[in-house]
Protein backbone atom coordinates (compact mmCIF):
# COMPACT_ATOMS: atom_id res chain seq x y z
CA UNK A 1 0.00 0.00 0.00
CA UNK A 2 2.67 2.76 0.59
CA UNK A 3 4.02 1.68 -2.43
CA UNK A 4 0.87 2.85 -4.14
CA UNK A 5 0.93 5.82 -2.60
CA UNK A 6 4.51 6.89 -3.18
CA UNK A 7 3.79 5.90 -7.04
CA UNK A 8 0.44 8.19 -7.30
CA UNK A 9 2.49 11.23 -5.06
CA UNK A 10 5.23 10.89 -7.60
CA UNK A 11 3.31 10.85 -11.09
CA UNK A 12 1.38 13.75 -9.34
CA UNK A 13 4.37 15.60 -8.91
CA UNK A 14 5.43 14.65 -12.53
CA UNK A 15 2.63 15.49 -14.23
CA UNK A 16 2.78 18.99 -12.68
CA UNK A 17 5.94 19.54 -13.30
CA UNK A 18 5.14 18.76 -16.88
CA UNK A 19 2.19 21.16 -16.83
CA UNK A 20 4.86 24.15 -15.87
CA UNK A 21 7.35 22.87 -18.55
CA UNK A 22 4.52 23.11 -21.07
CA UNK A 23 3.35 26.14 -19.40
CA UNK A 24 7.15 28.10 -19.84
CA UNK A 25 7.48 26.77 -23.13
CA UNK A 26 4.35 28.52 -24.16
CA UNK A 27 5.33 31.84 -22.58
CA UNK A 28 8.92 31.69 -24.30
CA UNK A 29 7.39 31.01 -27.52
CA UNK A 30 5.59 34.02 -27.16
CA UNK A 31 8.58 36.36 -26.43
CA UNK A 32 10.31 37.53 -29.22
CA UNK A 33 13.65 36.22 -29.73
CA UNK A 34 15.83 37.13 -32.63
CA UNK A 35 19.32 37.70 -33.84
CA UNK A 36 18.85 41.55 -34.18
CA UNK A 37 21.15 43.81 -32.48
CA UNK A 38 19.09 45.74 -29.79
CA UNK A 39 22.02 47.90 -28.99
CA UNK A 40 20.45 51.63 -29.89
CA UNK A 41 17.25 49.95 -27.81
CA UNK A 42 19.26 49.09 -24.99
CA UNK A 43 20.91 52.68 -24.71
CA UNK A 44 19.04 54.67 -21.94
CA UNK A 45 17.58 54.92 -18.21
CA UNK A 46 14.81 52.46 -17.25
CA UNK A 47 12.81 52.11 -14.97
CA UNK A 48 11.62 49.16 -13.00
CA UNK A 49 7.94 48.35 -12.50
CA UNK A 50 7.28 45.25 -11.75
CA UNK A 51 8.68 41.19 -11.42
CA UNK A 52 5.94 38.63 -13.03
CA UNK A 53 5.87 34.76 -12.83
CA UNK A 54 5.76 33.08 -16.12
CA UNK A 55 1.35 33.61 -16.51
CA UNK A 56 2.43 37.63 -15.76
CA UNK A 57 0.84 37.78 -12.12
CA UNK A 58 2.69 40.34 -10.12
CA UNK A 59 5.35 39.00 -7.54
CA UNK A 60 5.59 41.87 -4.44
CA UNK A 61 8.60 38.98 -3.23
CA UNK A 62 9.70 35.78 -4.39
CA UNK A 63 12.64 33.00 -2.80
CA UNK A 64 15.99 33.35 -4.82
CA UNK A 65 19.47 31.69 -3.54
CA UNK A 66 19.89 33.41 -0.43
CA UNK A 67 16.37 33.83 0.63
CA UNK A 68 13.34 35.59 -0.05
CA UNK A 69 14.01 38.69 -2.39
CA UNK A 70 11.79 41.84 -2.21
CA UNK A 71 11.12 42.78 -6.25
CA UNK A 72 12.05 46.05 -6.36
CA UNK A 73 14.56 45.64 -8.83
CA UNK A 74 17.45 48.11 -9.77
CA UNK A 75 17.39 50.70 -11.76
CA UNK A 76 19.22 50.37 -15.06
CA UNK A 77 21.60 52.98 -16.84
CA UNK A 78 23.14 51.86 -20.21
CA UNK A 79 25.44 54.53 -21.93
CA UNK A 80 26.32 54.99 -25.22
CA UNK A 81 30.01 54.97 -24.47
CA UNK A 82 29.48 51.10 -23.08
CA UNK A 83 29.39 51.75 -19.52
CA UNK A 84 26.44 50.89 -17.42
CA UNK A 85 24.84 51.12 -13.70
CA UNK A 86 22.31 49.34 -11.92
CA UNK A 87 20.97 51.55 -9.15
CA UNK A 88 19.75 49.16 -6.38
CA UNK A 89 19.25 52.26 -4.02
CA UNK A 90 21.07 54.78 -3.32
CA UNK A 91 24.55 53.52 -1.16
CA UNK A 92 24.59 50.39 -3.65
CA UNK A 93 24.91 50.08 -7.24
CA UNK A 94 27.39 48.12 -10.03
CA UNK A 95 29.03 49.92 -12.48
CA UNK A 96 30.95 48.22 -15.25
CA UNK A 97 31.31 47.67 -19.32
CA UNK A 98 28.11 46.22 -20.93
CA UNK A 99 27.35 45.17 -24.55
CA UNK A 100 24.77 43.36 -26.32
CA UNK A 101 25.34 39.72 -27.90
CA UNK A 102 23.01 39.54 -30.25
CA UNK A 103 23.34 35.28 -30.92
CA UNK A 104 21.74 34.71 -27.60
CA UNK A 105 19.87 38.31 -26.89
CA UNK A 106 21.96 38.68 -24.15
CA UNK A 107 23.22 41.88 -22.28
CA UNK A 108 26.74 41.06 -21.17
CA UNK A 109 28.47 42.85 -18.09
CA UNK A 110 31.54 43.52 -17.64
CA UNK A 111 31.10 44.39 -13.26
CA UNK A 112 33.84 46.03 -11.62
CA UNK A 113 35.11 43.59 -8.63
CA UNK A 114 37.21 45.79 -6.03
CA UNK A 115 40.34 43.29 -5.47
CA UNK A 116 41.28 44.51 -2.25
CA UNK A 117 37.71 43.89 -0.66
CA UNK A 118 37.44 40.55 0.95
CA UNK A 119 34.49 39.32 -1.29
CA UNK A 120 36.33 40.36 -4.17
CA UNK A 121 39.42 39.01 -3.34
CA UNK A 122 37.25 35.63 -2.89
CA UNK A 123 35.58 36.25 -6.53
CA UNK A 124 39.25 36.18 -8.29
CA UNK A 125 40.31 33.15 -6.27
CA UNK A 126 37.24 31.46 -7.42
CA UNK A 127 38.20 32.43 -10.90
CA UNK A 128 34.24 34.22 -11.18
CA UNK A 129 36.03 37.37 -11.65
CA UNK A 130 39.26 38.23 -14.43
CA UNK A 131 41.71 40.59 -15.05
CA UNK A 132 41.14 42.63 -18.06
CA UNK A 133 43.56 44.54 -20.03
CA UNK A 134 42.98 47.63 -18.26
CA UNK A 135 44.44 45.57 -15.11
CA UNK A 136 41.52 45.79 -12.91
CA UNK A 137 38.85 42.38 -12.43
CA UNK A 138 35.45 41.99 -13.66
CA UNK A 139 32.58 39.04 -13.24
CA UNK A 140 30.40 38.57 -16.36
CA UNK A 141 26.85 38.72 -15.64
CA UNK A 142 24.35 38.16 -18.56
CA UNK A 143 20.74 39.19 -18.49
CA UNK A 144 18.58 37.44 -21.02
CA UNK A 145 16.37 39.87 -22.79
CA UNK A 146 13.15 38.38 -23.15
CA UNK A 147 11.61 41.38 -25.25
CA UNK A 148 12.37 44.71 -25.91
CA UNK A 149 9.92 47.30 -27.45
CA UNK A 150 9.59 50.93 -27.86
CA UNK A 151 9.76 52.03 -24.08
CA UNK A 152 9.73 48.28 -22.40
CA UNK A 153 11.84 46.12 -22.09
CA UNK A 154 11.45 42.26 -20.34
CA UNK A 155 14.53 40.63 -18.86
CA UNK A 156 14.30 36.87 -17.21
CA UNK A 157 15.05 36.70 -13.89
CA UNK A 158 15.95 33.27 -13.37
CA UNK A 159 12.68 32.18 -14.40
CA UNK A 160 10.87 35.03 -13.69
CA UNK A 161 10.19 38.19 -15.55
CA UNK A 162 11.30 41.92 -14.76
CA UNK A 163 9.44 44.64 -16.49
CA UNK A 164 11.33 47.94 -17.20
CA UNK A 165 10.09 51.15 -18.63
CA UNK A 166 12.41 53.78 -20.50
CA UNK A 167 12.04 57.03 -19.19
Amino acid sequence: MKYIKLSILLISISCGNNQKLNSENSTNNKIQESNIDQTDKIVGEWEFIKTTDINGNKLENYQGSFGTVQATGPKLIYNKDKTYIKIFTPKNSDKGFWKFNSETSTIEHDLFIDNTDFIGQDLIKKKLAVKKSDGKYYELIEDKILKIENDEMLIDNRGLIDVYKKE
